[in-house]
């Protein structure tokens, strides 16, 4: 189990045309709400979305298959990683198009399979002083879960932290998809 993040060497970011365009995903009132596990049975709207920069790359100006800046904590694939990637994300999530003006099309992706497979009483973390959970700053997962979907979500940080199994990252290695870092648990 790791924590799918975005590879900093090579990465994009993305900006919403107009706070308009970003209300329709990120506004403050909705924020997590639309990807937060929730099936919504396709029911996105599509934002109207610019790539702002492309990181440090080996390959000039490449898009990367994976990125989250700047939709953090939402997942974009690119196309191409759909394709790659298709019956994982299809079976354990829903994507929601983003209108680029791009070449290439992105997906922002919400996971709806949410997984309890930590063991809070063991695992150390952190509070905000409401009592809500912060984060877990070290993870001792249940004995008795024994397989994972390749793409989930936990109930302790459901809003904002997506996680893959060992099956996820072999496809995206074998598929040779760029952008992807793979956080090993704390």
């Amino acid at each position: 189990m790791h924590i799918l993040e975005c590879n900093f060497d090579g990465y994009a970011s993305f900006l919403f045309k107009d706070a308009e365009e970003e209300d329709k995903w990120l506004s403050p009132r909705d924020r997590l709400n639309l990807f937060d596990g929730t099936p919504r049975n396709g029911k996105y709207p599509v934002p109207e979305g610019i790539r702002n920069r492309v990181g440090k790359e080996k390959r000039s100006n490449v898009l990367p298959d994976f990125t989250h800046i700047g939709l953090t904590p939402i997942p974009t694939f690119s196309e191409r990683a759909v394709h790659a990637l298709g019956d994982m994300l299809s079976r354990y999530g829903e994507l929601a198009p983003i209108k680029m003006n791009e070449a290439m099309q992105y997906y922002g992706f919400n996971p709806t399979r949410i997984v309890d497979v930590v063991d809070e009483e063991k695992s150390t973390i952190a509070y905000f002083s409401d009592g809500g959970l912060m984060d877990i700053d070290h993870y001792v997962l249940r004995p008795d879960v024994k397989e994972l979907p390749p793409i989930f979500r936990i109930p302790q940080l459901v809003a904002n932290t997506t996680y893959v199994s060992d099956e996820f990252i072999a496809r995206v290695n074998e598929c040779k998809l760029t952008g992807f870092r793979f956080q090993p648990l704390p």
